[in-house]
């Protein structure tokens, strides 16, 4: 079957990029409708519930990084979004330490035989980390041997299921920006009020969950133009344009222009006729990395005052708990709160595959050996699989996918926006930004529809 009078602008996925590039193409007076395999939007960062208690698909804040986003998204929710200052801590040794790492927390918090060697580190370390090969060598540079291996990389190649000299720098994102030898000194002997200008614990954050940003997305953009439970199962080309989509095995769209948040190797998948074998291999060698979400609602009104607990010790699977409730007091009844855990693993992996059963006992005994509850103070249980979270940004996976984007970008009629789409590592910001500069130029174009070359 195939469906006739189709709009200029057909967004394939309705996670947060897709959103905004709806979103925005409206506001620019394009027409647009957005395909949804699932039943609701919000791809990797919606908000579900379970019983009394809500959480979010990840341990997501909305970082207030781009004025005009900000506002935008402000003025989506109003009142309803609101700024916290919630830190986040590393859980080591039976210690909890502040993250990203302050000297004046390390210099109360570790003992004086470890103090003595960070201190050494940071006069002798080079601290040039814009020249690293891997993100092992960035993370020596950025904060010497000892905080880096004590902290930074062991976590970090729990996260991504990697070796840190197989990663690349870019897996760091910010976080390793502004602890100098300056700001340490400073810190360090000036006490709990000077801060370091690398600390993130303030952001923003919906009160009914951060879901609420995809759906108050939604709503202005118009639900008439989004269609969930459509999975893209084809994409017909003739080498240089887009013709049309299948959805579902059995219904044809034509198509125009297309924005493509779909996972980068996912639509080589899709594509008809096939790419070239070298490019197809190209994706069959980039790797994504999925979790597995634990949520244990808890008879107790709080577990802790933190964002987030990291959990670098290789021995705990796990590798972060975050705690809805201390982001919005909403997510939770007053007398209980909700936790989520989250285990990183390939589809390969035990982990992936593990009973709910298995997943919940683990959770209870984390919990447990961490002196969060006594006994058995778990009042609900529920668990959540978020396939395609990270993109794992191994050395050389970066011009892999740049061969890959590459070639789809010699197809006239696709864009492409996303974490999973790019295959990079951003943030909904940088997401909106990007989807309103898009849609500017679609509406601009002399055709309307600019040729991917030309974006």
């Amino acid at each position: 079957m195939s469906t006739d009078a189709s709009p200029s602008l057909t967004v394939l996925g309705a996670g947060p990029a897709g959103l905004a590039t709806g979103f925005y193409a409206r506001r620019n007076g394009l027409p647009v409708r957005l395909l949804e395999a699932n039943d609701s939007v919000g791809g990797n960062a919606r908000t579900l519930r379970l019983g009394p208690f809500r959480y979010d698909t990840g341990a997501h804040r909305f970082h207030d990084k781009n004025d005009a986003v900000t506002a935008d998204v402000k003025a989506l929710l109003g009142d309803d979004l609101r700024r916290i200052d919630a830190p986040s801590q590393i859980c080591w040794r039976g210690r909890r330490i502040d993250f990203p790492l302050a000297p004046y927390d390390l210099l109360r918090k570790l003992p004086l035989s470890l103090l003595a060697r960070i201190s050494w580190d940071q006069l002798s370390i080079p601290r040039v980390s814009n020249d690293a090969d891997h993100f092992r060598e960035m993370a020596h540079q950025s904060y010497g041997e000892t905080l880096a291996e004590q902290f930074l990389l062991n976590y970090t190649e729990k996260l991504w299921g990697a070796d840190a000299a197989q990663l690349s720098p870019r897996v760091a994102g910010d976080r390793l920006e502004g602890l100098d030898l300056k700001t340490f000194v400073l810190e360090a002997f000036g006490g709990a009020k000077t801060k370091a200008r690398h600390l993130d614990g303030s952001f923003y954050y919906p009160k009914h969950g951060y879901g609420q940003i995809a759906e108050a997305t939604a709503d202005a953009l118009g639900r008439d133009r989004i269609r969930t439970g459509a999975r893209i199962t084809s994409i017909a080309h003739d080498g240089s344009r887009l013709q049309r989509v299948t959805v579902n095995e059995r219904e044809t769209m034509d198509v125009e222009t297309v924005v493509s948040t779909l996972p980068l190797t996912l639509v080589l998948r899709l594509l008809d006729p096939a790419p070239p074998a070298s490019i197809q291999n190209l994706g069959a060698s980039i790797r994504f990395r999925h979790l597995r979400l634990a949520v244990l609602g808890i008879d107790r009104p709080q577990l802790t005052p933190n964002a987030s607990l990291y959990f670098p010790s290789e021995h705990i699977p796990f590798t972060r708990l975050y705690e809805p409730k201390n982001r919005s007091p909403n997510l939770a009844p007053a007398d209980q709160t909700v936790v989520v855990l989250e285990l990183p693993c390939h589809r390969d992996d035990d982990a992936w595959n593990q009973s709910a059963d298995a997943l919940r006992e683990a959770a209870h005994a984390l919990l447990v050996a961490q002196n969060l509850i006594e006994g058995d103070e778990v009042v609900a249980f529920d668990h959540h699989a978020v396939p395609f979270a990270y993109p794992i940004l191994e050395v050389g996976a970066e011009d892999k996918a740049e061969q890959i984007g590459a070639y789809l970008d010699g197809f006239e009629n696709l864009h492409r926006l996303g974490r999973s789409a790019d295959f990079t590592y951003t943030h909904v910001h940088n997401l909106y930004a990007r989807a309103k500069a898009l849609t500017t130029r679609l509406a601009e174009a002399p055709s309307g529809v600019p040729s991917a070359r030309q974006t």
